[in-house]
């Protein structure tokens, strides 16, 4: 299925334009002396209930329906220059396909304006999630399809790289990563792992 590549050149365009027409001016209130805290993300894109492994072994998502996401994040403490300790929470719907909500909390860390380049962003966070209804089947390696164990605690991991968005201040463009699994039997034994890839936009407030 070409659905995983075309969301991947979709990411690559999006990092290749979005990042050289960005504005120079840095996230920040309209005196430019109090940076921006707090920041929400909406962004859709293919999920699928496969193995992550079994995606990077022939990076076929096999997607079967949609999900829309989104993320309110906090920069909590400044570490290092532009590296944050961060926390985010998230809800999700799934659609097309069997109907699903997932609530996570999650904390991480956020790096600002990556390699020089102001109004972009990296982020990482990982922490517990909670599926009001969870997936009945799984798809393993080779295609195969097995039963889920449908547990509703797992644990999820969001990744992000954003860019701003030109002739605006608060607005970027954001590529998404989010994952569900039972992280080698630590939140289960079955591997109800799960994966969006999706495209939206960000503001900062």
């Amino acid at each position: 299925m070409i659905r995983l590549r075309i969301a991947m050149g979709l990411v690559a365009a999006v990092l290749i334009t979005t990042a050289a027409g960005a504005a120079e001016t840095p996230y920040s209130n309209p005196d430019y002396t109090r940076p921006q805290y707090w920041s929400v993300a909406i962004y859709v894109g293919p999920a699928s209930p496969k193995y992550f492994g079994a995606i990077l072994q022939d990076f076929n998502l096999q997607s079967h329906e949609y999900m829309v996401g989104v993320a309110l994040d906090r920069k909590l403490v400044r570490l290092w220059r532009e590296f944050y300790l961060s926390g985010e929470v998230q809800v999700t719907q799934y659609f097309n396909g069997h109907a699903n909500n997932t609530f996570a909390a999650m904390l991480g860390f956020e790096i600002d304006n990556l390699f020089g380049y102001e109004r972009t962003s990296f982020s990482f966070y990982d922490g517990p999630s909670y599926s009001l209804d969870p997936p009945f089947l799984t798809i393993g390696y080779k295609h195969r399809t097995y039963v889920s164990a449908r547990k509703k605690f797992l644990n999820a991991i969001a990744i992000e790289f954003a860019s701003g968005l030109p002739f605006t201040r608060n607005w970027d463009w954001t590529a998404r990563v989010y994952h569900r699994s039972g992280v080698f039997g630590l939140y289960s034994d079955g591997c109800d792992d799960g994966m969006t890839i999706g495209l939206g936009v960000k503001y900062h407030f």
